[in-house]
C-alpha cells in the first residue's frame, strides 16, 4: 500500500475524501437551532440557516413578537446581566435601547461579558449572506428589536419585531 501512497494513485483519494469529511462539519443542526430558540418564540417558517465548523446563522419567521416565559425577560441592563452571570438566558426587553446598543452598555459595564455577547453576533455574521446581513444589521439598529443571549453555548438572537422575524447567530469565541 505504501508504493501506492508514493506512486500518488491513493493519497489524493484519501485527501478527497478527508475534505469532503470536514465539508459537511457544521456546528449546529437546524432542528437543534429551532428547538433552542422555538422555546422563546414561537417559530414559524425557516428562510435562511447555514452552518460551518466556526459560525452558524439563522432567520425565521415568527408566528406572532410575544416572548415566552422560558427565557428570562430584563427590562433594563444591569437585571440583564446579572442574570447572564448566573448563566441564564435573557432577553433584553430595554424600551429605547437597540440590540446594538443594549451590547455597548454590556461592554462599557463588564468587558469580558460584553465580549462573548458581541463575539457571537459577529462570529455568526461570517455564515450569513450580504442580504442576510443587511437586514440583520437592521434589527441591530432597530429600538423595537430585542437582543436574545444565552452563555450556554454563546448563542446570540435578535426578535426583529417590525418584520417578525428572528435572526440566530454563534460563532467560535
Amino acid at each position: 500500500m505504501t508504493k501506492l501512497f508514493r506512486r500518488g494513485i491513493l493519497l489524493p483519494a484519501f485527501v478527497a475524501l478527508a475534505l469532503t469529511g470536514l465539508a459537511g462539519c457544521a456546528m449546529d443542526d437546524e432542528d437543534d437551532v429551532r428547538a433552542r430558540v422555538g422555546d422563546w418564540v414561537t417559530l414559524g417558517d425557516t428562510s435562511y440557516f447555514k452552518s460551518t465548523m466556526d459560525c452558524t446563522a439563522g432567520v425565521f419567521a415568527v408566528e406572532g413578537t410575544r416572548i415566552t416565559s422560558l427565557i428570562a425577560k430584563a427590562r433594563s441592563v444591569a437585571t440583564g446581566m446579572t442574570l447572564l452571570k448566573d448563566g441564564t438566558a435573557v432577553a433584553f426587553d430595554v424600551k429605547g435601547l437597540s440590540p446594538n446598543a443594549v451590547s455597548e452598555q454590556i461592554m462599557s459595564k463588564d468587558l469580558p461579558q460584553g465580549l462573548g455577547v458581541l463575539s457571537s453576533g459577529i462570529a455568526g455574521k461570517n455564515c450569513m449572506s450580504d442580504p442576510v446581513k443587511d437586514a440583520y444589521l437592521r434589527a441591530l439598529l432597530d429600538p423595537d428589536s430585542v437582543l436574545m443571549f444565552d452563555p450556554d453555548g454563546n448563542v446570540m438572537a435578535v426578535l426583529d419585531r417590525s418584520n417578525a422575524t428572528l435572526y440566530y447567530a454563534r460563532g467560535t469565541v
